[in-house]
């Protein structure tokens, strides 16, 4: 059993300031996967949660400028009363109206490109490299012809994977995999680092389905759903407990 969050998608409380509205309004949209719920769909159906708070943590929402003083905007932590207390720009939830749901993926998609430059520009000091995915795949396919030991010994024999790795300061900036890891596209890769800002590992949509995956194409998702919600929606982080 863990403990795991999402973000719950509700149609806004009579009155959304009100944390009582609020959390009905969530624990209404819960329900359904509730684990010990007794209107079980089937016999074999598991639910996905045993108990659940509003609580944002480390996953917390940057408030549109200007409207920081909204009475909508969700502040507090269930989990954790003795939580730090959240800076103006910042909260857990709200209504989608209110969420600036672009400037801190902008600022990790300003930072990815940079990233991305210094790489290739190490990288074009040196010969040309395969990931080591590359190697790997091969032991996988002949383990006894060619062992992974001998995969990852080729794999870090290639000068520029060589020059990383036998550099901690260079394997801190770049990993043990850069080649893999920066791909060979620039445009790609900033998007994937800016697509990991939003998500939680699930999702609870405003029509109700509970979504949990993980991956590019889900945070991708993921981000390109809460940017076509309604400015009324609440969109809130849950910690539940499964």
């Amino acid at each position: 059993m863990a403990k795991q969050r999402i973000t719950v998608c509700v149609p806004p409380p009579e009155d959304p300031a009100d944390s009582g509205a609020l959390r009905r309004a969530i624990g209404k949209a819960m329900a359904p996967y509730y684990y010990d719920r007794e209107d079980r769909p089937h016999p074999d159906w598991v639910g996905e949660w045993d108990y659940w708070f509003i609580s944002g943590a480390n996953c917390a929402f940057a408030v549109l400028p200007g409207r920081e003083d909204d009475a909508r905007l969700v502040r507090f932590d269930d989990w954790n009363d003795s939580a730090e207390e959240l800076p103006r720009d910042r909260c857990y939830g709200g209504p989608r109206g209110l969420l600036d749901l672009d400037t801190d993926r902008e600022a990790v998609a300003d930072e990815a490109a940079r990233w991305w430059d210094r790489w290739t520009r190490f990288a074009a000091g040196h010969p040309s490299a395969l990931p080591v995915g590359h190697y790997l795949d091969r032991a996988y396919l002949d383990p006894v012809g060619y062992p992974e030991q001998r995969a990852r010994a080729e794999y870090a024999a290639q000068p520029l994977i060589r020059a990383v790795i036998e550099n901690p300061e260079l394997e801190e900036r770049f990993t043990d995999d850069p080649v893999g890891y920066f791909g060979p596209d620039r445009e790609t890769f900033v998007a994937d680092c800016a697509s990991q800002v939003l998500p939680t590992p699930a999702l609870l949509t405003l029509d109700g389905r509970w979504v949990e995956a993980g991956g590019p194409e889900y945070r991708r998702w993921f981000a390109s759903y809460l940017d076509a919600l309604p400015n009324e929606t609440m969109v809130v982080r849950v910690l539940y407990h499964v």
